[in-house]
């Protein structure tokens, strides 16, 4: 079975999240969605980084998916505690995290 490709799956981030408000750009270098000028994901070495919220059931929730972790930007040591990386494995997973992330974000 081929691994779904990082790119064409944040593509469909992008889609589904800028429909609902989200912009689109760069930072560090990086695709990467905003609202209210807050990032809440972004694609970095082939991984959906979104933010979640620590202690939240998606962030758990997320975290227990087959080769997710705590995100780390660029692969560093620092991890981010409200952000889960999500691999393109759980490619059925981006959307609906990103738009959760999202509603958090606009709540």
């Amino acid at each position: 079975m081929t691994e779904p490709d990082p790119a064409e799956l944040f593509e469909d981030v992008v889609e589904a999240l800028t429909a609902q408000g989200a912009r689109s750009g760069r930072m560090m270098g990086r695709p990467m969605l905003s609202i209210g000028g807050r990032m809440l994901a972004c694609l970095d070495d082939g991984v959906l980084g979104v933010r979640l919220g620590a202690g939240s059931a998606e962030h758990t929730a997320a975290l227990a998916l087959p080769d997710s972790a705590l995100f780390s930007p660029g692969r560093s040591r620092r991890q981010f505690r409200d952000w889960v990386a999500l691999a393109p494995t759980a490619g059925e997973h981006w959307v609906p995290y990103a738009e959760a992330a999202l509603r958090r974000l606009t709540a």
